[in-house]
């Protein structure tokens, strides 16, 4: 009976130290550009779709970001994960990922860029951070870089 309870705790750790010591990191596959983009009063709204391939044997759940969007050196809005998204394991997925600008960061590109604007030059947005979650108690992380001209005019 004794040997049984100091088996499973061995079992349990050498299964632990084997599904860690396999992982690979997460690869991005593609990052589209920023889609239904929204300017108006309160900022820009968009969509960024992300294409991870997982190579692990086992799915993995991505659950947080830690990505700024920036105009330059003005630091506009975030990146974020509206939910848990599971990535299977060996398999391709692709995340849809909420840009939100933070507000009164557009009037403050604008006053930074009136020129440009004023001539209808786009706009650089860039996009840079981590998105992060957990398999089997073991932190992910995948860096995440993306830049894009969008233009703030209604057309």
């Amino acid at each position: 009976m004794k040997s049984k309870h100091i088996f499973l705790p061995f079992l349990s750790l050498f299964v632990l130290i084997t599904i860690t010591g396999c992982y690979q990191k997460l690869e991005v596959i593609t990052v589209e550009d920023f889609s239904d983009v929204q300017v108006g009063l309160k900022g820009l709204r968009s969509n960024l779709d992300v294409s991870i391939y997982n190579p692990n044997f086992y799915p993995i759940e991505l659950s947080k970001t830690e990505i700024t969007l920036r105009v330059r050196d003005v630091e506009a809005g975030d990146v974020t994960l509206s939910e848990v998204v599971k990535l299977g394991a060996r398999d391709t997925s692709t995340i849809r990922l909420h840009v939100v600008t933070r507000e009164g960061a557009i009037a403050e590109i604008l006053k930074k860029d009136v020129f440009n604007f004023l001539k209808g030059a786009d706009i650089p947005f860039s996009a840079s951070g981590t998105v992060s979650g957990k398999s089997w108690g073991v932190n992910v992380v995948v860096p995440l870089e993306h830049s894009q001209q969008i233009s703030l005019k209604n057309e």
